[in-house]
């Protein structure tokens, strides 16, 4: 996908997405590649074992969050991040 599409699916700014790729990169999380237009970046996973690394800790992170949040805390926030993702992307 483009780094464009991506930005539009996440809704967030380009000048945040192109930082947080830029990290992505030098961690071997994404690669990425010039399209047809010079100006345009297109982006894929690096591989499978980043992925299979990175959601065991993701998991982690989430149950962490969740605890200590409490589960009224934590269904709030994903129903009003569902709310917010659907307005932005309108």
């Amino acid at each position: 996908m483009t780094q464009n599409q991506l930005a539009e699916m996440l809704a967030m700014d380009s000048t945040t997405l192109t930082r947080t790729l830029q990290i992505m990169v030098r961690g071997g999380w994404i690669a990425e590649r010039r399209g047809e237009d010079r100006r345009e970046r297109r982006l894929r996973l690096a591989g499978e074992a980043q992925l299979n690394r990175a959601l065991p800790v993701w998991g982690k992170v989430q149950s962490r969050l969740r605890r200590q949040l409490g589960e009224q805390a934590w269904k709030n926030l994903l129903d009003r991040s569902s709310v917010l993702r659907k307005a932005v992307i309108r």
